[in-house]
């Protein structure tokens, strides 16, 4: 598995407006290939980490233009730019 980590630093207040704009572009995250999951986590007020899981390092290249288009509609709730990290999956545990 292999994962994009993208911490979004976005307006106070803003949390419900980003998750109306993602439930919104639904239809085109359900269609990238090789996506199997994403987890919005909410760390502070003004800061979330999305997790984004794929099978591999390849398909997180090739969606990198409907990443785009999803994130550019966030911009109107950021305060910056995304930091962006990419890994694969070395150790995990499941209950």
């Amino acid at each position: 598995m292999h994962y994009r980590i993208s911490k979004v630093k976005h307006a106070a207040g803003a949390r419900e407006s980003m998750i109306s704009h993602l439930e919104s572009m639904s239809e085109k995250i359900h269609a990238i290939a090789g996506l199997h999951s994403v987890k919005l986590v909410e760390i502070s007020e003004t800061e979330s980490i999305a997790f984004s899981k794929y099978d591999n390092a390849q398909q997180v290249i090739d969606a990198e233009d409907q990443f785009r288009e999803i994130m550019g509609g966030m911009m109107q709730f950021m305060t910056g730019p995304p930091e962006i990290m990419n890994g694969d999956v070395i150790w995990q545990v499941s209950k």
